[in-house]
């Protein structure tokens, strides 16, 4: 009985520490799930060319030539109880690509798993218009929820689970190929979680620019909506210092963070890092692996 205690108000304490989880419902916010967009401050939603499109801006997934994978891991703020990784994955088909992507954060104490959130994603981008000079792709997702609380997180009691489903939008645009436009829209047929007291999944709209002065240099300014939250700014630089590793950095508001990190590849292997600071918890490390065959 001390330990489920000690495992409740453990839970209690992060649900109040963690700022992703400060909305009514607390799960299933908006967490960075790519290191390389968590070095550039979350600015993404204008320059997702990756398999982690799926999460960022499905859109994104038209950019894709070639079949490849990605692992990531966060390390958030140094808790030993707080476990989030993901995985995303992307298939060209000659008719767009096929993204598929899952995520799971997870609570534990002692052994004992308290709350476990997952999701898994399946996506679609392609492209309605290219020319010498731009491009505009359109995507979109179908993302299904799970929550579920183990019965030993209480005293033996089963606090249940439940799911749904979400819809995502999103669309990329390159003018002069120096110039590109992303907008991401989050769960557009506002999902609820829950029974018989359901509690609305978090909404959140994303629009960003980027500019590329020359090769090899990418400076991306984003502004992020969700809910009744403040607008959040987040602006970040990627700079291709070698043929096989790039440099990142980034800031944002609300709250304040501070983000740097790096990626090398090499022969369809690639390994990216970044850190991420906190006005009052510990930094987030965060780690990713991925080929493209």
């Amino acid at each position: 009985m001390r330990t489920a205690r000690l495992a409740v108000t453990l839970a209690a304490l992060a649900a109040l520490l963690v700022p992703s989880w400060a909305a009514a419902a607390g799960v299933f916010d908006n967490l960075v799930l790519s290191p390389r967009a968590r070095a550039m401050g979350g600015a993404f939603v204008a320059v997702s060319d990756d398999e982690t499109a799926i999460f960022t801006n499905p859109a994104g997934l038209a950019q894709q030539d070639k079949f490849g994978f990605y692992g990531t891991y966060v390390d958030l703020y140094g808790y030993e109880f707080l476990d989030l990784g993901s995985f995303a994955a992307a298939m060209p088909t000659g008719k767009g690509t096929i993204g598929l992507g899952a995520r799971v954060l997870s609570v534990s104490y002692e052994g004992v798993d308290l709350e476990n959130e997952y999701s898994v994603a399946l996506g679609h981008g392609f492209t309605v218009m290219e020319d010498i000079h731009s491009s505009l792709s359109l995507g979109y997702s179908f993302s299904f929820y799970g929550l579920s609380f183990e019965e030993e997180s209480v005293g033996g009691h089963d606090l249940g689970s439940a799911s749904t489903f979400g819809i995502d939008v999103g669309v990329i645009g390159t003018l002069r190929g120096r110039t590109s436009f992303g907008f991401f829209a989050k769960n557009l047929n506002n999902p609820k979680l829950g029974d018989p007291d359901a509690e609305d999944l978090p909404q959140w709209f994303t629009a960003g620019v980027a500019y590329s002065p020359y090769g090899g240099v990418n400076t991306v300014l984003e502004m992020q909506k969700q809910d009744d939250e403040d607008l959040r700014s987040c602006f970040g630089l990627e700079m291709e210092v070698t043929d096989y590793i790039t440099l990142r950095g980034g800031l944002q508001n609300q709250p304040d963070r501070l983000s740097v990190g790096f990626g090398t590849h090499w022969k369809g292997v690639r390994v990216d890092y970044s850190y991420t600071s906190h006005a009052t918890l510990p930094g987030s490390h965060h780690f990713a692996l991925g080929y493209a065959f």
